[in-house]
């Protein structure tokens, strides 16, 4: 029997849709109240339905919806929207989003379980997981223009940078070392290098004076700064592009943190997608190895101090271990973009002077 996951803070709601669901024959009902753990959990095993309330605090049903849409998970995964509220105003915007339904909460379960039995039946997922990011037809169909555009979104993104414009370019050959070290594939690997560059293009959106202070920003400030990942997600989702669509998520996840205590939504351990992961391991030794007036090798000395001391905190253990394994091939990295940045700018910087 086709598997189905029900979205609803309601929890009673829960109970009943799943027992209802049960006794129909779905052998296979996943339920949960937290919209955010949905999204993850939906992401390591999609299932063949997904019926999600659309009035959720945090995030909403329709919001869901989109990201999902966004990640390229719904055109495969039939979404029906439940409400109690006027259907007429909600189910365009649920169209748009990508639902394939919008029923009011109020209708009969046996129709509800009807329903979602003729959507499962129609096999909206297409075979052998067709859609993931190590698809090759993806990358492989990606257009000219999509390239074109990424380089485009590069430059903007460099605007945030230091003078050399090399931060970005430094994080995403970090990201790749690490990610090959983890046991990443070719396919994903150069997705992770096409989309890394754009972690943090919703800078362009921050306030200046917040985006000078950076991690040292407090309060008002501090929000400011934070919503750069909200930001770059809006900038970058919805483009029809596995390498926008990565860049989105990372842009959106690089700052949540392995114990939940990250932002923007908390998310905690394998609910952080794998990219956003990575990303903000390579992103700690970029911070870390660019303080000036200081010899590389005690930078790196301390960079390898302060990831391990964060393993299990704000960084996955697993990654941690790979980025161990690669820190050689890091510090070579470093070497090389930073020379040849140099040969183009002047002097040798203090910081690598040793």
């Amino acid at each position: 029997m086709s598997s189905i996951c029900i979205v609803d803070d309601n929890r009673p709601t829960l109970v009943r849709l799943s027992r209802a669901f049960g006794a129909a024959g779905f052998d296979n009902v996943m339920t949960e109240s937290d919209p955010l753990i949905a999204m993850s959990r939906i992401r390591q095993n999609c299932p063949d339905v997904l019926i999600v309330d659309y009035n959720m605090p945090q995030l909403n049903g329709l919001a869901m919806v989109e990201m999902l849409q966004h990640e390229g998970i719904v055109p495969h995964l039939p979404a029906v929207l439940l409400s109690g509220l006027d259907l007429s105003e909600l189910r365009l915007a649920a169209f748009k989003a990508g639902a394939i339904d919008v029923i009011d909460k109020r209708v009969a379960e046996q129709e509800l379980i009807h329903r979602v039995r003729n959507f499962a039946a129609a096999g909206h997922r297409p075979a052998g997981g067709a859609g993931r990011l190590s698809d090759p037809a993806l990358l492989a169909a990606a257009p000219i223009a999509i390239a074109s555009l990424l380089r485009m979104l590069e430059r903007l993104s460099a605007l945030n940078d230091e003078p050399s414009g090399q931060h970005v370019h430094r994080v995403a050959a970090y990201a790749a070392a690490i990610g090959a070290a983890a046991g990443l594939g070719a396919h994903d690997l150069d997705l992770l290098r096409a989309a890394v560059p754009l972690h943090d293009i919703g800078k362009i959106g921050v306030d200046d004076a917040a985006r000078r202070n950076g991690r040292a920003a407090t309060g008002p400030s501090l929000l400011d700064i934070q919503a750069h990942t909200t930001i770059g997600y809006q900038v970058l989702k919805g483009h029809g592009s596995p390498a926008l669509d990565a860049a989105a998520q990372i842009a959106l996840t690089h700052h949540e943190n392995w114990d939940g205590s990250g932002f923007p939504f908390g998310l905690g351990g394998a609910l952080i997608p794998l990219f956003g992961r990575i990303v903000a391991v390579a992103d700690a030794f970029e911070l870390i190895t660019g303080i000036p007036n200081r010899p590389l090798h005690w930078l790196v000395s301390r960079a390898r101090g302060v990831i391990a001391a964060e393993s299990g905190v704000s960084f996955d253990p697993d990654l941690v271990r790979a980025f161990e394994s690669s820190v050689e091939a890091m510090v070579e990295i470093k070497l090389r973009i930073d020379g040849a940045a140099l040969a183009l700018d002047g002097p040798v910087q203090p910081a690598l002077a040793s």
